[in-house]
């Protein structure tokens, strides 16, 4: 039995659907590493120091394209943005712009064939009479490079949709983390041995500054913190809560939310704890304000 060779006009479904997954892999990769980069920034980290696990941006950019029926149709409406702008742009490359490449190929070459004819015995002559002549459709490159003009414009195109879309929704949801009110991050209660960390009041005498440290850096902002390191919603105006930013490495990020969501320029001060290995330390993570 004779078996029949494949036909090679027939597209190759296997390849196709492969070469479909990694584009989507890479383009989930980048939103979310985008939308954990606009996140952190707005906290003024810095996402490559956190070490972040390499799921995590696929779970943020899922969240940041379908994670809400808003995103859902913020992403429709920009896949159809970026679906005319392509269309447009490769109507740009292949009307104006690839017509007036070709007018100005042709007042190139007729000079140099000037040229040639006029010194035929020159050896530049026969350099210039064989790129003149030469067919580039010999070799496929007008094909090829028409292709490569394309995947290029729907890549540029598409990253930039991704990245916008990634960025609103990441500094969306900082902001609303950031503030008290509508913050889902997690209240923290941190509770260390005397001496061990520079911020933070006596459970026996909390009126008594921390002492014994040396500053570096801005003394005021350091001073703004002293005295509100407690948790306080005793007044329901400008509540002090502490949160949970993330917990990476042996570091935990906290900081007081914002207790106004009016002024969308400010931005809470986080600060970096190390997190002790000796068992002297206990810190205790709850979802809403404990009653005063």
């Amino acid at each position: 039995m004779v078996s029949t060779p494949p036909d090679p006009n027939e597209p190759n479904l296997l390849g196709k659907v492969t070469s479909l997954v990694v584009l989507l892999g890479a383009g989930l990769y980048f939103t979310g590493w985008t939308y954990r980069w606009a996140y952190f920034s707005f906290f003024n980290l810095e996402v490559s120091t956190l070490n972040l696990p390499f799921e995590s941006f696929y779970i943020a950019a899922f969240q940041a394209l379908f994670g809400s029926p808003f995103a859902i149709i913020r992403t429709a409406i920009a896949l159809i943005l970026t679906a005319t702008a392509i269309h447009l742009t490769l109507w740009l490359i292949q009307n104006p712009v690839m017509a007036s490449l070709t007018t100005l190929t042709k007042r190139v070459r007729s000079p140099l064939l000037n040229y040639a004819r006029q010194h035929p015995n020159a050896w530049l002559s026969q350099g210039i009479q064989s790129l003149v002549n030469f067919s580039s459709t010999q070799f496929n490159s007008l094909q090829f490079l028409g292709s490569l003009t394309v995947e290029i414009v729907i890549v540029l195109w598409a990253l930039t949709a991704l990245f916008w879309l990634a960025q609103w929704q990441a500094d969306t949801d900082a902001w609303l983390d950031a503030v008290n009110e509508t913050s889902t991050l997690p209240i923290i209660t941190v509770v260390a041995p005397d001496n061990t960390v520079s911020l933070g009041r006596k459970l026996d005498n909390p009126l008594v500054n921390p002492s014994g440290f040396r500053i570096i850096g801005d003394q005021d902002l350091y001073q703004r913190l002293l005295g509100k390191e407690l948790t306080d919603t005793s007044d329901p105006e400008t509540p002090r809560v502490w949160r949970l930013l993330t917990d990476r490495d042996g570091y935990f990020y906290i900081f007081p939310a914002l207790p106004d969501k009016r002024d969308r320029t400010l931005s809470p001060p986080v600060v970096m704890m190390y997190e002790s290995d000796g068992g002297d330390q206990l810190m205790i993570l709850s979802p809403p304000t404990s009653r005063n």
